[in-house]
């Protein structure tokens, strides 16, 4: 009854506060939504401009913080029309501007090319852009490598994704979240190609519209969308040379007429990416010393195919389906030198040991998506969801002891697994906004159900026949069910100050049983509990040039369904990664400071506190073997500070700097009666310059720069790359040649110490295939009539990202 009324006076509270705005929509000549076109307001006396921006997927645009005075609002989308508005007063209230239809370019002017290029980072009050299509140092980059160039944003040696040193990133791809993790969200990223990649926001402190997952935030991955009339399309190919070589190609169409839009697309990449470990470590008054290679075959494809139906200006109706399907297989082999602490130098004996694990994953997603909106600001979206990974994987993993110099063989344990898992989720969700008391109001719902299946299968290898263990087997089901609701008010007060406020409910009730044929039958985790998660924002404009930013958010990361399941996965018989079913949600406080000059906000301070953080942690067993799983250890406290500026140097050179820094705080309990505390501080530096040189050429230098940090309870040591790329328009400008050299001072290599696992001291490092030579070709065909696609959000916003991908 108590939280009840709480979440009465909430809603009471937030709906009596808070944004006068100047809004309106903008349509096509042929009366449907005009997106993504640019709107500017101006000044009545002299024309000039006071603010602009662009018009959403719905063609609505709006302005924030406008003084008193007579204006008139201007509207244009490059190669379809334009319109501008009467002259009208603007007093401080609400004020909705009359719709506005763009009148047709005429003809000859039509056809005129007009080629305009983003800035490669944009810093929003909300969030940060980092703009990937265009840019001739993405070229032949994977969409987890073009996560290493993002604002704040770091991967670990395991490809694990962090922003701002927090380790709970949710990441999604147009709106839809990924129900991956670790291992099987870096595979679906890898496969990801770059060429794919239009935009990646950074969203630190969502509002309560987005699910509550994620304590560091939201990582939105928008790949590119056909904005243009009539029947277009773009076709890719690509080669990259590494230590062997690699290629892909990609091809997309749309055809869009004034009731329908219809889009499609492919993309594959085929090639073998190489890397190498070395793992020391003392356990025991033992010594290991282990060098592996490893090597995945990327045979990845992904197919995209939908449509948009205009029933009118108000109603859409769209389908969307896509699909990925990767065969391709993992390798590792790898040579162990085992000694004593007491005789260094000296080695007793040798652990040779292969892995070769034959993968299949194959996913899919669908949704149908109902979009309503009307000028006076009110608008309806539903979304059904529904996504199936199939995931399989069959391992066959031999050790051989040897002798020291390798010549004879002392024992042998040689074992093979069977890893089938089914991820099947389903959501529906509808969010609602209008006008309200001179401010607009949102609210909606989500329902989201997920059941996955894992088994594991062990076997023992004895005289060329597989013998199964029961006493390893065993099968993981594990059952969830979040409902949630939320609220939503934006307002302006005194013309100045801007206030948004929302609040959150989500309720979750999980099961997991762990069915096996030992003692451990009839293990069972579960869990119901309810929860609030509030947010808020405050903007206060001093004057037209200076302001001031405040954000607020409490947000929840959950386990993935993978670090739930508690089957094993060996590199060798001494080195091994596993889930832990025990593994509690986390919750993290979260507050930013962004003063901002003419909007922007250059740099932003944050701070967060993060309670019951799971991370990975390195742990031992009997007295050889060191196995990686996920532990809840930890409180943690982060302080940060961002700095974004571009860096327009001349006309013919144009560049981006991002700085991020962080201090981070946190107090482990590691086992029983072993206790750690540790501070330290950490930054990361990205960079990129563009010269335009005489007859279609660019030259492009970017780099990255990360710090020593903690990678869960490794100390990492300092990494970073440099790329160099040119770039040619060809074929009337409508073809790309591309060719960039990655890595090219082969600095990007990763290295860190274990701090505090108790009975353990490892120092790792290892090297991925990063200095690459890639070429690639470019054409676009058919109509260039701009006219901009329906962009989508789905229902799976946070359930995608909990899944995990293959080696």
């Amino acid at each position: 009854m108590k939280t009840n009324s709480l979440v009465i006076l909430i809603l009471l509270w937030s709906t009596a506060m808070m944004a006068q705005n100047i809004s309106g929509t903008l349509l096509q000549p042929d009366k449907t939504p005009a997106q993504y076109a640019t709107v500017t307001i101006r000044s009545a006396k002299d024309s000039t401009v006071v603010k602009g921006t662009l018009s959403d997927e719905q063609g609505a645009f709006s302005f924030k913080n406008v003084a008193n005075g007579n204006y008139f609002v201007q509207a244009e989308l490059i190669g379809t029309g334009k319109k501008t508005s009467p002259v009208f007063q603007y007093d401080g209230a609400e004020k909705v501007v009359e719709s506005l239809q763009l009148e047709p370019l005429d003809k000859s002017l039509a056809e005129v090319t007009i080629t305009a290029r983003k800035p490669l980072v944009e810093v929003q009050a909300d969030k940060t852009i980092l703009n990937v299509e265009g840019t001739i140092n993405s070229t032949g980059l994977n969409a987890l490598e073009v996560l290493r160039k993002a604002p704040g944003v770091t991967v670990d040696n395991n490809d694990n994704v962090n922003l701002k040193g927090k380790n709970a990133v949710k990441v999604m791809i147009d709106g839809r979240d990924v129900p991956l993790d670790g291992k099987d969200l870096a595979a679906l990223l890898k496969g990801t190609q770059a060429a794919d990649i239009a935009n990646i926001e950074v969203i630190t402190n969502p509002s309560a519209k987005y699910d509550a997952s994620g304590n560091a935030g939201i990582i939105n991955i928008k790949l590119k969308k056909n904005k243009a009339l009539g029947t277009n399309g773009n076709v890719g190919l690509e080669a990259t040379m590494g230590e062997t070589p690699k290629g892909g190609m990609n091809f997309s169409l749309n055809h869009r007429a004034e009731r329908f839009n219809l889009f499609g697309s492919y993309n594959n990449h085929f090639g073998d990416w190489h890397n190498t470990n070395s793992f020391y470590r003392e356990q025991n008054g033992l010594v290991f010393d282990q060098k592996t290679t490893q090597y995945s075959e990327s045979r990845w494809n992904s197919a995209r195919v939908g449509a948009d139906f205009f029933i009118n200006s108000k109603h859409t109706v769209g389908v969307l389906v896509n699909s990925n399907y990767d065969p391709g297989n993992w390798h590792s082999q790898g040579d162990t030198k085992i000694g004593r602490i007491e005789a260094p130098g000296s080695v007793d004996s040798l652990l040779q040991a292969t892995n070769d694990i034959q993968n299949n994953r194959f996913d899919y997603n669908g949704n149908l998506n109902y979009r309503f909106s009307d000028t006076s600001g009110h608008s309806l979206n539903i979304d059904f969801d529904r996504g199936s990974y199939r995931i399989r994987g069959e391992s066959f993993q031999p050790n051989y002891y040897r002798t020291a110099n390798g010549t004879e063989l002392l024992n042998q344990r040689i074992y093979s697994n069977n890893t089938p898992s089914n991820i099947d989720l389903t959501t529906v969700k509808a969010d609602y906004e209008q006008n309200l008391w001179k401010g607009k109001f949102g609210i909606g719902f989500k329902f989201s159900a997920v059941n996955t299946d894992n088994t594991f299968d062990f076997f023992n290898e004895i005289n060329g026949e597989s013998i199964k263990d029961v006493k390893v087997s065993n099968r993981f089901v594990y059952k969830e069910r979040t409902t949630a609701g939320y609220i939503n008010y934006n307002r302006m007060f005194a013309k100045k100050l801007n206030v948004q406020a929302g609040l959150r409910l989500e309720n979750t009730d999980f099961m997991g049983d762990l069915i096996s044929q030992n003692d451990q039958n009839g293990q069972r985790v579960g869990n119901n509990y309810t929860k609030l998660f509030p947010s808020a924002a405050i903007t206060y404009t001093f004057n037209p040039t200076l302001g001031l930013n405040l954000t607020y958010s409490r947000r929840i990361d959950r386990p993935s369904y993978q670090d739930l399941n508690p089957f094993e996965n060996k590199l060798d018989e001494l080195t091994y990664q596993k889930g832990n079913p025990r593994l509690r949600p986390q919750f993290t406080n979260s507050i930013e400071l962004s003063p901002t000059y003419k909007g922007y906000p250059v740099v932003s301070l944050g701070y967060s506190h993060t309670k019951d953080v799971f991370t990975q942690v390195l742990d031992t067993t009997n007295t050889r073997a060191t196995f990686i799983t996920q532990e809840n250890i930890a409180d943690q406290k982060n302080f940060t500070m961002s700095l974004n500026f571009p860096t327009p140097i001349a006309k013919w050179w144009d560049g981006f700097v991002s700085f991020t820094g962080y201090r981070s705080a946190f107090k482990a309990k590691f086992r029983e009666n072993f206790e750690f505390e540790q501070a330290f501080y950490a930054c990361n530096v990205y960079s990129e310059q563009t010269f335009k040189l005489p007859k279609g050429f660019s030259v492009q230098l970017s780099g990255w720069f990360n710090s020593p940090g903690y990678w869960g309870t490794m100390r990492s040591i300092s990494q970073g790359a440099m790329d160099f790329g040119v770039q040619k328009k060809i074929l009337d400008g409508k073809g790309e040649l591309r060719l960039r050299v990655g890595d090219i001072l082969r600095t990007a290599g990763w290295g860190g110490t274990t701090v505090f696992s108790p009975g353990l001291v490892m120092n790792a490092r290892g090297n991925w295939e990063s200095k690459t030579v890639t070429l690639n070709f470019s054409y676009r065909f058919g109509s260039a009539e701009v006219k901009g696609a329906r962009e989508r959000k789905t229902g799976l916003e946070d359930e995608s990202k909990r899944v995990k991908g293959k080696g």
